[in-house]
């Protein structure tokens, strides 16, 4: 995301006087279901919910196109290296779930093991 460009995602409580413009993209987390509010340049991007650090794809609104930003080839820069910062960690993320998943399933046949003597037991 671009810093310098792109107001942070906030949340928007009913106490809190958020500063909304007309060119803001205000949405909510899938997840959690916070509402987020994000500059219309943050549209396609993908970031973190402020509420659950779950990765969010903010919408792009009824009738913008994604040429309708206006981006210079520096603001590209920056959300590429941060679409490939946001996908290694993805990647990371993707391993250590395949090695749990790996411990789940040996434990699993060990329990359907046990489970199987025991029957032969009885």
């Amino acid at each position: 995301m671009v810093e310098e460009d792109i107001k942070m995602v906030e949340e928007v409580d009913n106490g809190d006087s958020v500063e909304i413009r007309d060119t803001d993209i205000v949405f909510e987390c899938p997840k959690c279901g916070k509402e987020l509010v994000i500059d219309y340049r943050g549209a396609g991007l993908q970031i973190n919910c402020s509420g659950c650090d779950t990765q969010v794809l903010v919408p792009i609104p009824d009738g913008m196109q994604l040429a309708d930003l206006d981006l210079d080839s520096g603001e590209i820069l920056k959300q590429l290296f941060a679409t490939r910062r946001n996908y290694q960690k993805a990647e990371i993320q993707i391993q250590e779930l395949k090695m749990r998943l790996a411990q789940l399933q040996e434990a699993l046949e060990v329990m359907q093991k046990v489970v199987a003597e025991g029957l032969e037991l009885s």
